[in-house]
């Protein structure tokens, strides 16, 4: 019987890193860094590592050795999966969820993350398309009704301040970083052009469910103003995140989709010069100044800036508002479970 969990790696993993800096389409550098990563039981990356090296071999001529290294990944891609549902229902349980304490639509998406359950059929142009989660039963829109949200009486109060506080920190531009940057857990292509790009980049006010103690002194009254009065998704390890978004003149974000819907994305525009826009499934609006905007980033989205200055929007995420705290308190503990797997 194959153990899957003791690879043996063809390269060392410094190998296999030059080798896909030069090549990320080279099949065997791929395979040989899964491997590495799994030895080093990082299993979230080695599965991610084995599927990228599959779908590569899967475009290359078969041999005997590479029919045998495909196998391999399947095997080890099936023996992570059900690795993962072992550790992710056992601990559920110990956490008091079990199947009869578990919400329904918990439960359903759950079993669609695990295999078990389709999708439902999406009747939409413009669909829910997470790429990382997609949770049952959430109510279908693209931006989202927010007469009701009282909350944002708040906001507009101190709006002033807020822009003021980010007009600050534009003066030093140096602070924002790409938004999206190369990293080495994970196979990563040029995404739609942005990796490592500057015309899309961000300012963290909280990233990965944590504060940036030093912008949050930079602009107190922004910071205090959110995490006071906002329903903020709060997930361990992975949100909230708060941020200032910065589009240059000229840039464009192409249509691209979120991680999970169990989320809104709100956006507080703060220096938005014309002709910018912003697209959402098929529904076209324009950013002003002071009026926040909150859709689903699950559907479909693109955003641009035809102008010659620079575009500033604050970029926070809240809970859905259909989904109940316990649903919330399941998903959190979902998430805890699988980012210590």
């Amino acid at each position: 019987m194959v153990d899957y969990s003791k690879p043996h790696p063809a390269i060392s993993e410094a190998q296999a890193d030059k080798r896909l800096m030069q090549n990320n389409k080279n099949a065997l550098a791929m395979l040989a860094k899964a491997d590495h990563r799994l030895l080093q039981n990082d299993f979230r990356s080695a599965s991610a590592y084995y599927g990228a090296a599959l779908n590569l071999m899967r475009n290359l001529p078969m041999t005997q050795n590479l029919r045998q290294d495909s196998l391999r990944a399947q095997g080890t891609i099936q023996w992570l999966n059900d690795r993962f549902k072992n550790i992710l229902i056992e601990n559920l349980d110990k956490k008091g969820y079990t199947l009869d304490k578990r919400h329904k639509n918990f439960q359903h998406s759950l079993e669609m993350m695990l295999g078990q359950r389709q999708r439902p059929l999406a009747m939409q142009s413009y669909p829910q398309t997470p790429m990382s989660f997609y949770y049952s039963g959430t109510d279908y829109c693209q931006f989202a009704d927010i007469s009701d949200y009282g909350w944002i009486e708040k906001i507009n109060e101190n709006y002033e301040a807020i822009h003021t506080e980010a007009g600050r920190l534009l003066e030093n531009k140096s602070r924002f970083n790409p938004y999206i940057q190369a990293q080495n857990e994970r196979p990563q292509g040029d995404v739609h052009g942005l990796l490592d790009n500057d015309e899309w980049s961000t300012l963290y006010l909280w990233e990965n469910g944590g504060p940036n103690e030093e912008i949050a002194r930079l602009c107190p009254i922004t910071h205090k103003t959110i995490i006071d009065n906002v329903p903020l998704c709060r997930i361990t390890s992975r949100a909230p995140s708060i941020m200032f978004s910065l589009l240059k003149a000229g840039a464009k974000i192409p249509p691209h989709t979120g991680m999970l819907n169990t989320r809104f994305i709100c956006h507080l525009p703060l220096f938005v010069p014309e002709k910018c826009g912003f697209r959402v499934g098929g529904e076209t609006r324009e950013w002003n100044e002071g009026e926040l905007m909150v859709f689903d980033d699950t559907v479909e989205h693109e955003a641009w800036n035809n102008s010659d200055k620079d575009r500033l929007v604050l970029i926070f995420d809240i809970w859905r508002p259909e989904i109940s705290e316990e649903e919330q308190k399941q998903i959190i503990a979902l998430f805890e479970i699988v980012d210590s797997s």
